[in-house]
């Protein structure tokens, strides 16, 4: 995840939870019912507007005091790795000193975090269930006829929430449109505005769990590196999306700020 649009700059350090790896460009939150030392990768909601955990977004990881560097091998970027509680450190080599309230003697894993608020616009990809896995297209299988406002195609990997989905149509007459979705199905789609053109068999079309705009819920990945496309809504964060792009593959990204509310950590 980056930050698109801030108010006013804060950069933190912070420890890192003991035996966590944090990647650059997680959200970040701590834990709200049993507080530790250190910020751990905010994990996936649990429950309506995450009301089971009830831990809020402190911000995204920007850097690390990882002298080395590591970078995972699988593409999901570079990391840092606490020690586990009451280990010691070894080496002092492994970690930089870092300045401000951080003694230059501490040298523990702490990452850089560009802290967030309701107003922070932040871009997180959008992949299938996990990592790299793209939103397939699926095409077209019958002919919507003359009014535009819905299409069968083959089996989509996600089955959307009823109004809280997207169709975007990736070829034919209709390219380059978005529609929220009043169905609930992998084959058979409906929204409410028709389309400019009809549907013809083999253009292709996308689907997301998610709105193109405004109001909507979204699951993120067990690292806070990357939205869940094809969760089912059940757990989930409430979101303002600003925007929503499904328009390249290996590139489909929503950009939003996060509901007051998932900055309550006290709420019932």
């Amino acid at each position: 995840m980056q930050i698109v649009h801030f108010n006013a700059e804060q950069l933190q350090w912070m420890p890192v939870l003991a035996a966590t790896k944090v990647y650059t460009g997680a959200l970040v939150a701590q834990t709200v019912l049993a507080p530790l030392e250190g910020v751990m990768p905010m994990t996936p909601a649990v429950g309506s507007s995450n009301t089971g955990v009830n831990d809020y977004p402190y911000g995204i990881v920007v850097g690390n005091n990882n002298v080395s560097g590591n970078l995972e091998s699988d593409s999901s970027g570079e990391y840092i790795t606490q020690i586990a509680a009451g280990a010691t450190y070894g080496s002092t080599k492994e970690y930089q000193p870092i300045e401000g309230e951080w003694p230059y003697g501490d040298r523990m894993a702490m990452v850089q975090v560009h802290r967030i608020d309701p107003t922070t616009v932040i871009r997180a990809n959008l992949w299938d269930t996990a990592l790299g896995t793209d939103l397939a297209e699926v095409a077209v299988t019958v002919n919507s006829g003359g009014d535009g406002i819905g299409c069968t195609t083959a089996a989509a990997t996600v089955a959307n929430v009823a109004r809280l989905g997207t169709i975007y149509v990736r070829t034919g007459a209709n390219r380059g449109v978005y529609r929220n979705l009043t169905s609930a199905s992998t084959t058979t789609h409906t929204w409410l505005h028709a389309m400019p053109a009809e549907f013809i068999v083999g253009d292709k079309v996308i689907i997301a769990n998610q709105r193109h705009y405004g109001i909507s819920n979204i699951q993120i990945d067990a690292t806070g590196v990357f939205i869940d496309a094809n969760d089912a809504g059940t757990n989930f964060f409430p979101v303002d999306v600003r925007k929503l792009d499904l328009s390249t593959a290996g590139n489909q990204y929503m950009e939003f700020t996060f509901l007051a509310e998932n900055f309550c950590p006290y709420r019932a």
